[in-house]
């Protein structure tokens, strides 16, 4: 067992390895050719709970999703090891490659195919590193295929007199309920189902514990709360404002809701064309299944693929623009979806992972050069940010908006204090520590001499301000 999972992990590490540049290209969109200084929340969090301690993380806000569990654990634990920057997300973006594998996996997928849901993943992410590259950071919901997988393998496994089972799993979701709410969004319709149909009567333990899982987490939040970590709790977001707006909408003009939701997708730069083809695909496959038909694996298979439209359901009730992040299970059951039409037709049943495979080596060695292009790149604006910072003097505090003081502290070796701000002049320490501020948070925007702004336009709004140096998307001002 144990030699069998060293050799998957190997191997899933040697793919990764070889197809190195679609992360780096990855990497370098977010954090070189753009400042997506979210995705350093969680390495900044161990970097200050190693040189700090509990006094040192106490200051900081998480965001809604808070990502304690896994993410941020794990990075307590890796970086006394991986200092860099690059090498923390590096490990980071092989844990979240090894998950399409392990969802798959735990699906019945045998492993060769497997092997590619990951590596069709990671091959995808390459060439749309802004979109769906966001899988392969911290804190992006990649972390739901882990759970779902874990959530199923407890469902197959479930024993109602393991009482230690059933301690692990009421933790567990205790955990996800305050890290990861977008599983039960996601994913959760589908393992209703699957308890349903695997366990049914005995399926009231699990869903039982869910639900004290969530008075759990409920817990959790105010002893983070007491210890003096910001966290959000269901109170303080708009969902079920939204969920009430939106009650009221369906009740009004069920005509005009419906068009609007249709709309959502059929006219979205991105997704429009997504969902064509999933349609074509789904629709084909329930085709073939009438003639191939398989009792409940068929039906729960079909729950499993509905799971994106729930997903487009639940982001128009909640007022949220479709974004890759809170859909991954739509290229999950693409895959899916091809995995089991081929398996349909035996000559290509036997052939059909060799040519995939060769496929992506190709794609690979033709977008070698455009990749290589793109990190060098990145890496570029990324020194010539930091060329630009230094002209400044870090003994001096200064202000800036919210993208780029994360992405300050995470990549120059000097200590700046830079004072989160709206365009506005309010302070607004959103995802971040509330001790980096030094107090300076007290003083008002205009008291401070110079700062940092993404946007240029804000120069314009802010009085008494110069622009000094225009850098790489970055506006450098004096006062």
């Amino acid at each position: 067992m144990i030699r069998r999972l060293i050799k998957t992990i190997l191997i899933l590490l040697i793919l990764f390895g070889t197809f190195h540049l679609f992360f780096d290209a990855i990497y370098e969109n977010h954090l070189g050719e753009g400042t997506d200084s979210d995705i350093l929340y969680p390495y900044l969090f161990a970097r200050d709970f190693w040189t700090g301690g509990w006094v040192e993380v106490r200051g900081w806000n998480l965001p809604p999703c808070s990502s304690l569990f896994p993410e941020i654990i794990l990075s307590v634990l890796l970086y006394p090891l991986f200092h860099s920057v690059y090498w923390f997300h590096w490990l980071f973006g092989f844990f979240y490659f090894l998950m399409p594998f392990v969802l798959a996996k735990t699906l019945g997928i045998p492993n060769k195919v497997s092997y590619l849901f990951s590596l069709g993943f990671l091959a995808l992410a390459g060439v749309l590193p802004n979109s769906l590259g966001q899988f392969y950071f911290p804190g992006f919901h990649a972390v739901i295929f882990i759970f779902a997988a874990y959530t199923i393998y407890e469902i197959q496994n479930w024993n109602p007199k393991n009482r230690i089972q059933m301690i692990r799993f009421l933790l567990v979701l205790s955990f996800i309920w305050i890290s990861e709410y977008w599983f039960f969004v996601h994913i959760a319709p589908f393992l209703l189902v699957y308890v349903l149909v695997r366990l049914q009567k005995k399926s009231i333990y699990p869903i039982g514990l869910v639900l004290i899982g969530f008075g759990l987490g409920k817990v959790w939040q105010q002893g983070l709360r007491l210890s003096g970590i910001g966290i959000f709790t269901s109170k303080e977001l708009p969902t079920m404002d939204r969920i009430q707006s939106a009650k009221v909408l369906i009740l009004k003009d069920p005509s005009s809701w419906v068009s609007g939701l249709t709309e959502s997708i059929t006219k979205h730069p991105i997704f429009a064309e997504w969902f064509d083809w999933y349609l074509v695909l789904f629709i084909f496959y329930i085709l073939i299944s009438v003639f191939r038909p398989k009792g409940k694996d068929l039906i729960l298979e079909l729950v499993l693929l509905l799971s994106p439209f729930l997903s487009v359901l639940a982001l128009f009730i909640f007022q949220i623009e479709p974004n890759f992040r809170y859909l991954y299970f739509l290229v999950f059951c693409i895959f899916f979806l091809i995995y089991r039409m081929v398996t349909f037709i035996p000559v290509l049943r036997s052939v059909a992972v060799f040519i995939v495979f060769l496929g992506i080596v190709f794609f690979y060695n033709d977008r070698y050069p455009t990749l290589t292009q793109k990190v060098k790149e990145g890496e570029s604006k990324r020194l010539h940010r930091m060329v630009c910072l230094s002209q400044f003097d870090p003994q001096i505090s200064g202000a800036s908006t919210y993208w780029p003081i994360k992405y300050v502290y995470a990549f120059s070796n000097q200590n700046w204090t830079l004072v989160p701000f709206t365009k506005e002049g309010i302070y607004y320490p959103w995802v971040s520590n509330r001790t980096w501020d030094k107090g300076l948070e007290r003083k008002s925007f205009g008291e401070f001499s110079w700062g940092i702004t993404e946007t240029k336009e804000h120069l314009d709004i802010w009085k008494g301000v110069r622009l000094v140096k225009e850098c790489e998307g970055w506006y450098f001002y004096r006062r």
